[in-house]
């Protein structure tokens, strides 16, 4: 398998379709101008190839919180249909994990769904106690009662 980072807008929207298969909400318009958006502020795209079909995707960022220190963030990994539980996924992983080593971080964190938490157990993730979840400002601004 060969890995490569994807700059061109043309190696971009060529993945549109492998990263619809995890983020349902992008659109193939605005897809490469919000992996844009993103890249300012160190996201990286990486495809894993074989016979130059892209099979497996990664989205990742180098990151610094208070909480965690230095590391890698996995915003997005995803595998086409038809070629999942092949070990493409953990391929690409312990690329990511080679990546990480020679830049220097020690550690690798990502959000995970719960379909996918056997997956990242089996490569030696280890589950917090945090959830992550979100909430429409709209709720925050207008629907809780004044104290």
């Amino acid at each position: 398998m060969d890995f490569r980072e994807l700059h061109t807008d043309a190696e971009i929207q060529a993945a549109f379709p492998v990263m619809a298969m995890l983020r349902d909400r992008i659109r193939p318009e605005s897809f490469v101008a919000e992996v844009r958006r993103q890249q300012v502020e160190g996201y990286r795209l990486f495809g894993g190839f074989e016979d130059g079909r892209i099979l497996v995707l990664a989205g990742v960022r180098r990151s610094h919180t208070l909480a965690r220190g230095e590391h890698l963030f996995v915003d997005d990994l995803v595998t086409v249909e038809g070629a999942r539980d092949r070990g493409y996924g953990r391929v690409m992983m312990r690329w990511l994990a080679d990546q990480a080593a020679d830049d220097g971080l020690s550690r690798i964190y990502l959000d995970s769904r719960a379909t996918a938490r056997g997956f990242y157990e089996r490569l030696g993730f280890n589950f917090l106690t945090g959830i992550p979840c979100w909430v429409d400002v709209a709720t925050l601004r207008h629907d809780l009662p004044n104290p």
